[in-house]
C-alpha cells in the first residue's frame, strides 16, 4: 500500500530552531561528528540507528512532520520513581518542536518541563497485510520515534498561540471562531515542547511476503487498506444550523 501523506495543516516555525548546541539531547550529538540534526534530516545517534529493516528507515525532517502532523494520540515514555511510565496525549507541531499540553501540575507536563530525558512514540495504521503463512501476516504502518528532553513554555502569550495552534490542527480554521483561552485558563494549562531533533520515522508499505512451501495454501493473500476518516459531525445544543466544521485533510474521504 503506497499512501501520500496529506501536506500539514499546521507548519508554522516556532518562535525560535532547536540547535544542535542548545544541549537538550539525552545522547549528545558530538559537534563535526556527522550526526548533527540539519534543515532536512534528524540526528543520527546509536539509539535512532535501525539494526531491523533499515531500508524502511526514514530520518528525513519531511517525512517525520508528516507523520507527526497526521498523528492525532502519540505515547511518551519516561522514567518515574525508577519505573517506566508511559502516557497517552495528542501531540502538535509548530516548526522543529513537538508540542503537548495538560494539566499545570499532571504528572506529564512536569516531567516534560522538567527537562528529564523521555521518549515519543507515534504509529498510523494504513493495512493490514494477509499472507498465506501465519507467521508473515503483517501490518503497513507510518512510525516516529524521537528522543530528547523538554522544557516548559512559559510566556502566556506563546502558550496561547501554540493551543490555537492545536485547535486548528483539529479543525482547520477554528481558531478564528472561537473564544481563545483566558488569564486563568492559561495558568490552569501547562504547554511543553520537545525539539525535533534526535529520532527517526519507519514505514512499511509492502505486498505479503510469501515463499515456496507457503504457495500451496489457498487462502487469499493481499493488504487490507486501513485508514482512519471523520464521520458525518453530530451538533450539540441546538448549534445544527450553524456552518459544519472544517476537517483535516487526512481524515477525509479520498
Amino acid at each position: 500500500m503506497n499512501r501520500k501523506v496529506a501536506n500539514p495543516v499546521v507548519d508554522r516555525d516556532g518562535d525560535r530552531q532547536p540547535k544542535p548546541s542548545d544541549g537538550r539531547l539525552a545522547h549528545a550529538v558530538t559537534p563535526g561528528s556527522g550526526e548533527t540534526p540539519t534543515d532536512h534530516v534528524l540526528a543520527a545517534t546509536p539509539r535512532t540507528t535501525l539494526h531491523r529493516r533499515p531500508q524502511r528507515g526514514h530520518p528525513d525532517r519531511a517525512t517525520v512532520d508528516a507523520i507527526l502532523d497526521e498523528a492525532l494520540v502519540c505515547h511518551v515514555g519516561m522514567v518515574e520513581d525508577g519505573a517506566p511510565v508511559v502516557i497517552p496525549t495528542t501531540p502538535w507541531r509548530l516548526g522543529r518542536w513537538l508540542y503537548l499540553h495538560g494539566a499545570a501540575r499532571s504528572r506529564l507536563i512536569l516531567h516534560v518541563a522538567s527537562g528529564a530525558p523521555v521518549c515519543v512514540t507515534v504509529a498510523l495504521v494504513d493495512g493490514l497485510v494477509l499472507a498465506r503463512s501465519a507467521m508473515r501476516h503483517s501490518v503497513d504502518y507510518r512510525s516516529v520515534v524521537l528522543f530528547g528532553t523538554g522544557e516548559a513554555v512559559e510566556s502566556p502569550d506563546e502558550k496561547r498561540t501554540a493551543l490555537l495552534a492545536l485547535i486548528d490542527k483539529l479543525a482547520p480554521g477554528r481558531r478564528a471562531l472561537v473564544r481563545p483561552p483566558d488569564a486563568a485558563e492559561l495558568a490552569a494549562t501547562g504547554v511543553v515542547r520537545i525539539a525535533i531533533t534526535e529520532g527517526t520515522a519507519k514505514i512499511r508499505s509492502e505486498p505479503p511476503a510469501e515463499i515456496e512451501k507457503d504457495r500451496p495454501w489457498t487462502a487469499w493473500i493481499g493488504t487490507v487498506p486501513v485508514a482512519m476518516r471523520a464521520g458525518t459531525p453530530r451538533p450539540h445544543g441546538g448549534d445544527g444550523a450553524l456552518p459544519l466544521p472544517e476537517v483535516p485533510v487526512w481524515l477525509q474521504d479520498r
